[in-house]
């Protein structure tokens, strides 16, 4: 049924639920498993632009999340292996969480995404749509959304 699943992660209580769901699935079909994290790209106002080195900003503010973004994976690898995890791989990419998850889970031949139905950005969530609502959207991959 599914030879290699991917689950999402950004930290929040929904997507380390998504974790053991994704891991319990794994560990009784004996399929793989990619744990994925996605920093955000991060807007500037423009009135604060011209004040900074746009170049250094990135540069440090992609160091701080991916050093997040490495523990919020340590993290989920720990729940994971609980349920005898054997294949597991890791990933952090960089850019839109929803359309960064589907092109990488292409990318790596993934059968089904796990996700949380709620992430760290409750309040975007609720005006523009979570990141599972678009991951649903754009996806041609099957889903399992978590609650």
């Amino acid at each position: 049924m599914y030879k290699k699943i991917c689950v999402a992660v950004d930290g929040s209580e929904s997507s380390l639920a998504a974790v053991k769901v994704a891991a319990e699935l794994v560990r009784r079909l004996g399929a793989k498993l990619l744990v994925l994290h996605v920093i955000r790209p991060m807007k500037i106002p423009e009135e604060l632009q011209r004040y900074i080195k746009e170049d250094d900003l990135a540069k440090v503010r992609y160091a701080a999340l991916e050093g997040v973004g490495q523990e919020i994976i340590a993290n989920a690898v720990k729940i994971a292996k609980k349920f005898d995890v054997e294949s597991l791989n890791t990933v952090i990419l960089n850019g839109d969480p929803a359309s960064s998850i589907v092109k990488e889970s292409k990318r790596q031949s993934v059968d089904l995404i796990v996700l949380g139905t709620r992430g760290l950005g409750k309040f975007e969530g609720a005006l523009i749509g979570s990141i599972s609502r678009k991951v649903t959207d754009i996806s041609e991959i099957s889903l399992l959304i978590v609650k």
